[in-house]
């Protein structure tokens, strides 16, 4: 079972999601081209989750669990769009210090497809 990702606080309003179908492509001359889809999954949502101001231990929180997951272990997680958690990982995230006491985070969340 995959840890769960409940960060002390929703992400800002700031935040979005892009989609990303992934194709199997193969070029030849005179321009000609085949596509097909790279399997069931083929649909891959990436959130950017954006907190806007968090306290110090706040942020801590959020980073030390992406620490924990080290970018390749998938978490559940319930995307604000989501019906019910969701598999996810995230390999990348930045950090700001937006005043004394606040900093931001903003993370790539992405879905995964784990058996």
């Amino acid at each position: 079972m995959a840890d769960k990702f409940e960060p002390p606080v929703i992400p800002s309003i700031e935040s979005a999601v892009s989609t990303e179908a992934v194709t199997l492509e193969s070029n030849f001359g005179d321009g000609y081209s085949q596509r097909s889809g790279a399997g069931l999954n083929g649909i891959r949502p990436k959130w950017q989750a954006v907190w806007s101001a968090l306290t110090v231990s706040q942020a801590d929180q959020i980073e030390t669990f992406f620490v924990s997951r080290r970018g390749f272990h998938a978490f559940e997680w319930q995307s604000p769009r989501d019906r019910e958690p969701q598999l996810y990982r995230c390999k990348k995230w930045d950090r700001g210090f937006v005043s004394h006491g606040v900093d931001s985070l903003r993370a790539e969340i992405e879905k995964v497809f784990d058996l």
